[in-house]
């Protein structure tokens, strides 16, 4: 089908759709067009997405000015929703949490980390709102995401470093050995960072390959190379971050989408190594020890933690977890304000930590128990109404595109359990994004068949 025509879609660069009309657009009109008719997004946007790992200021700057231009377009029609209306009560209690917060510069600081993010969800869920919008989007995060592992991998092997007007222009520099040393972050300030956004990359990149998947491809189609090309390298960058975190999430999306789509030999595969790995870093004698000399060093010995042994107690996530529960306790109903954690935890520990390592603990310990479920239960709903609408899709590569968003945003929900997206603005912004597109996308159907169910009753 080609590029959707229909004036409740198509209002202009500015992308934004009227939510009172949603529920008249027929299923079929959702349905992607073919890859010769893509639909481009606004040209803030494309600028935006591409520049955003690069130039991170840059990108920002032209994803504001196109938020912006879609709040003015869509406005009205936002104020209407309930959604809108939680997100506000939700953005008035992190303001009023600051004033009674014992660290209010930082609680006032950190609420910068939320309620701009809303907007941009807001704003952005009204443009994401197609099949092939959200095509374009997903080859405007993966694409991009080549330059980073590249990157990542010159710092790491070729001791690649940067000059300081690197840093002036961009805000990022390569320093020829990643950060921490041996760790791959390339254009991130640290490795954690730079491995969850390959993570969200990977595992939306696998989606776009599994739906054109042939291997004659390889040779036909430049595009399908380059994202050949991509997927190899942003997972080999993905395993050089050392992160144990992403490791254990990309492992299982690659054991998810292998059954989905049916290729099982893949997941006897996958199990018998991740048996091995597994058996390697945490088995007993006299089954270990022939495992790790199978298994490389470099994989059982990170999980396994053998290779930072004598950790300061202050480092261990179990303490600072065992802390935040604490301050929960303190203040169930109201916390302590955004940024909290870590004044707290210099001064009991004398130990500067940015974050917990559990994005869910220390939001519940910012702004209380009450308003963490609310805004926790609300992504909830949201994503639920992305797998909603994923069920009601029968298109194969629709369902798989719409799948591949799924997968990458619940990767973030999963590495937010051991560490915390929410203050990288590039990461942050990345989430909303995805939630928007989930969001956006899976209204349009959800109402579209609620719609022609009610339409085909009788009187």
């Amino acid at each position: 089908m080609g590029r959707l025509e229909s004036p409740a879609i198509q209002e202009g660069w500015g992308g934004a759709v009227g939510f009172e009309s949603c529920g008249s657009l027929p299923l079929g009109m959702i349905k992607h067009s073919s890859a010769s008719t893509l639909e481009y997004l606004p040209p803030l946007t494309e600028l935006g997405m591409i520049l955003l790992p690069i130039a991170p200021g840059w990108g920002v700057a032209c994803l504001g000015i196109q938020m912006i231009m879609l709040l003015k377009q869509a406005g009205r029609q936002l104020w209407q929703q309930p959604l809108t209306w939680i997100f506000g009560a939700i953005s008035i209690w992190l303001f009023g949490v600051t004033a009674s917060a014992p660290y209010p510069l930082e609680s006032l600081l950190g609420v910068a980390n939320f309620v701009p993010f809303f907007l941009v969800f807001l704003a952005f869920s009204t443009l994401f709102n197609t099949l092939e919008r959200l095509e374009r989007l997903a080859w405007l995060i993966v694409a991009p995401s080549l330059a980073i592992a590249v990157l990542g991998l010159g710092e790491l092997w070729f001791g690649w470093r940067t000059p300081p007007l690197i840093w002036q222009l961009f805000g990022w520099g390569l320093t020829g050995e990643g950060n921490p040393p041996t760790r791959l972050s390339s254009t991130f300030m640290y490795a954690n960072i730079c491995a969850a956004y390959l993570l969200m990359a990977f595992l939306l990149g696998v989606g776009l390959w599994l739906r054109d998947f042939a291997w004659g491809k390889l040779r036909q189609s430049r595009i399908f190379l380059y994202l050949t090309v991509t997927l190899l390298l942003d997972g080999i960058a993905l395993i050089l971050t050392n992160s144990r975190n992403v490791w254990a999430i990309a492992f299982l999306g690659l054991f998810i989408y292998a059954i989905y789509v049916g290729w099982w030999w893949i997941c006897g595969f996958a199990t018998g190594f991740g048996t091995a790995i597994l058996g390697a870093s945490f088995g007993q004698t006299p089954w270990r020890d022939p495992l790790r000399q199978i298994v490389p060093y470099y994989f059982w010995g990170r999980l396994s933690d053998q290779m930072h042994r004598g950790r300061a107690i202050e480092d261990l996530r179990i303490t600072q977890w065992q802390f935040v529960l604490d301050m929960i306790r303190q203040r169930p109903l109201t916390g302590w304000g955004i940024r909290s954690f870590t004044p707290s935890y210099e001064v009991a520990m004398n130990r500067w930590l940015g974050h917990p390592h559990n994005f869910y603990l220390m939001l519940t310990s910012e702004i209380g128990i009450p308003f963490a479920t609310l805004l926790i239960g609300t992504i909830g709903w949201l994503y639920a109404q992305g797998v909603l609408a994923w069920r009601r899709l029968s298109d194969r590569g629709d369902r798989l595109l719409l799948f591949s968003y799924l997968m990458a945003f619940g990767g973030y929900v999963l590495f937010n359990t051991l560490d915390v997206t929410v203050l990288d603005l590039r990461l942050n912004l990345f989430t909303w994004l995805l939630l928007s597109a989930i969001w956006g996308l899976g209204q349009q159907i959800n109402q579209a068949r609620n719609q022609s169910q009610s339409d085909s009753q009788p009187e």
